[in-house]
């Protein structure tokens, strides 16, 4: 099991323990009282995060993010994925959608919520002291390099994270500032006070475990969130390239975004793709062309920056701009 998902595991069984005792101590001679505690499953415990304040004073933006439906969709494109939504940001109007309130496994598009929750705990030039706690990456988890003992920004760290989606990146800002409980309880925090009932975090990371979903409408709402209230965030997103030059405290870096939407698509400005096994390929993506702004997300999508692509030129088309596209993009293969 990944350190991540085992530091999270551990933690939620220490609190079903502790909970059991707590039974134990006002119910005692009270049998059904305690087999109600004891037969609560860590799903469900797991559950009450969300409705628990900022975790040690941790702070969560407040605001309220929702779309609505807009007209009928005039010949939408033939999307092969598990879940989807196309949004237009600045009216909240849901252009497209399919199975979009469907709890999935969101991989390395977590991090999304993980720079939310960094740039609204930490100033972008906070200095990180990485340690070998944070590095205990398995041989194909993606890195951005980091070292034990190097010294980073938080906006440093946050490029790694987001251009390569290094994991060491992500843990450092978490482990190495607050911890692993104290931030993805803030994680968790955040997506409540944004209203989100489909999520539930367990890692800053994404990585498989079957309490950490989230939804195609949820991925919508904190993209929106991230995008209005953190400027840095955007302008790390839409970057193809970034150099971070050497400093005392780390060597240099020359970083290239994996989101190859960026390469596809001349209008797209971001946001973050993922994958795991389980997850499949999955996308945000978002993209400005004439005053609009759209955001797509597709979960467990074939082909999904192809097919991201194909989704944000056909929205413009719904704003009333003409497509884009010299040709047309291959129908993606069905999931069998």
């Amino acid at each position: 099991m990944p350190s991540v998902s085992r530091t999270v595991h551990t933690l939620a069984v220490i609190a079903v323990l502790a909970l059991v005792g707590v039974g134990l101590a006002v119910g005692r001679g009270s049998t059904p009282a305690v087999a109600v505690v004891q037969a609560r499953s860590m799903s469900a415990m797991a559950a009450t995060d969300l409705a628990r304040p900022p975790w040690f004073g941790m702070r969560v933006l407040s605001d309220s993010v929702s779309f609505h439906a807009a007209a009928a969709a005039i010949n939408p494109p033939a999307i092969s994925a598990a879940a989807g939504i196309l949004v237009d940001v600045d009216s909240g109007a849901i252009i497209w959608q399919h199975n979009a309130r469907a709890q999935l496994p969101p991989a390395s598009t977590t991090k999304i919520l993980t720079a939310m929750v960094a740039l609204e705990n930490f100033r972008p030039d906070q200095e990180v002291a990485v340690t070998a706690a944070s590095l205990q990456q398995a041989w194909d988890e993606t890195r951005m390099g980091i070292i034990a003992g190097e010294r980073y920004t938080v906006s440093e760290l946050l490029t790694g994270m987001l251009l390569v989606s290094g994991n060491d990146a992500a843990t450092a800002i978490a482990q190495d500032t607050v911890g692993l409980e104290r931030f993805v309880g803030a994680m968790n925090a955040q997506a409540d006070a944004l209203g989100l009932p489909d999520s539930h975090f367990t890692s800053p990371v994404g990585l498989q475990d079957a309490l950490h979903h989230t939804s195609a409408y949820d991925l919508a709402a904190i993209s929106v969130a991230a995008i209005r209230h953190f400027p840095l965030f955007g302008q790390i997103v839409a970057m193809h390239d970034a150099t971070l030059a050497a400093t005392s405290g780390h060597r240099e870096f020359d970083l290239h975004s994996i989101n190859q939407l960026l390469d596809l698509y001349p209008y797209a400005v971001g946001i973050k793709p993922g994958w795991t096994g389980d997850a499949g390929n999955c996308e945000v993506g978002m993209a400005v062309r004439d005053g609009h702004r759209l955001i797509s997300v597709l979960l467990n999508a074939a082909y999904a920056f192809h097919q991201t692509r194909t989704l944000l030129d056909w929205g413009f088309t719904q704003e009333g701009l003409p497509t884009t596209l010299a040709t047309p993009t291959p129908r993606p293969t069905p999931h069998g």
